[in-house]
């Protein structure tokens, strides 16, 4: 059962922009059911992007403490408090170009280091939602929410999610009410979750015919040919049907119990990870040093 009183807020837009007073819309409607609140405004930290170093899984495969190479900012403290932590988490953040921006992706990009450290997270004993903000037309946000549940997946029960389209301009929500109202009950349909056992959480949001069960988007990815399909965050299995002219989708309960980023299915990466990198350390290495003084002295490198 989820103990924790609190909700965490991570903003990855401006600062009091329109992702911004949504989250806080979403903690007063909350706050309204007791729950107290926190923000995180990541903007105003020091946020650098995962260079591929592969220093943490090379730790972790080697039976060390995974630590990130990245020792000059502030992003393994916001993933101790939206990753760690004992509370419920709400994410919210703009799209510029279709998916998430930049600032959350540098966050959610490093997160592997931390939850190699603290693997219990991916039991999922707390629950969380998801902001959504974009400027334009909804053909221009189909992978915001997609993109946002890469990361709160991993961590948490998803109990509701919004996208919220048309509002680019600074404050241009506060003269969306429909929004503004629908932001606060997002916050308190996630403090109403926090009272719950853990196992009687079910997402409350919006969803249609052919949405994931577990992330409840409606991206959906044919591997070879229809009518099988995947949802590409979850890798839940399903099969499109059709009931008249409506599509539907039957997805598969096992894949569907057991989705991407459930404990067993990310144990299971895990170890293929561990996997590969022992090949390499132990068989490739010398045959990759070789190789790769060919691309060290090529290349005219141009810098402004």
């Amino acid at each position: 059962m989820t103990k924790t009183k609190k909700i965490i807020g991570l903003s990855c837009g401006r600062k009091n922009g329109n992702s911004e007073i949504l989250l806080k819309e979403a903690l007063m409607g909350a706050e309204e059911l007791g729950v107290e609140s926190e923000i995180i405004r990541a903007m105003e930290l020091r946020v650098k992007p995962c260079t591929g170093c592969e220093a943490c899984s090379i730790a972790m495969s080697r039976g060390k403490e995974a630590r990130c190479a990245i020792k000059d900012d502030d992003v393994p403290w916001i993933l101790e408090k939206t990753v760690v932590e004992d509370c419920a988490l709400i994410v919210s953040g703009p799209l510029y170009h279709l998916r998430a921006n930049s600032c959350f992706e540098a966050i959610h990009e490093r997160m592997l280091p931390t939850m190699f450290r603290h693997p219990e997270v991916l039991k999922k004993t707390r629950v969380g939602a998801i902001i959504s903000v974009g400027g334009g037309e909804p053909e221009w946000t189909p992978l915001g929410l997609t993109s946002m549940n890469i990361f709160v997946q991993h961590t948490r029960v998803l109990v509701d999610q919004m996208q919220v389209n048309y509002v680019g301009r600074p404050g241009a929500v506060l003269m969306e009410e429909k929004y503004l109202e629908r932001a606060r009950e997002l916050g308190r349909r996630v403090a109403r979750a926090m009272m719950m056992p853990i196992e009687e959480v079910k997402f409350v949001g919006d969803e249609t015919d052919v949405s994931c069960p577990v992330c409840h988007c409606n991206v959906l990815k044919v591997p070879e040919k229809l009518p099988y399909v995947f949802c590409p965050v979850c890798w839940v299995k399903g099969v499109i049907t059709l009931d008249g002219d409506k599509m539907k989708v039957r997805w598969d309960e096992e894949s569907a119990k057991y989705p991407r980023f459930s404990e067993r299915g990310v144990s299971t990466h895990l170890e293929l990870v561990k996997n590969l990198q022992m090949k390499f350390y132990t068989e490739d290495q010398e045959k990759v040093k070789e190789r790769i003084k060919k691309y060290v002295s090529y290349g005219k490198i141009i810098k402004p």
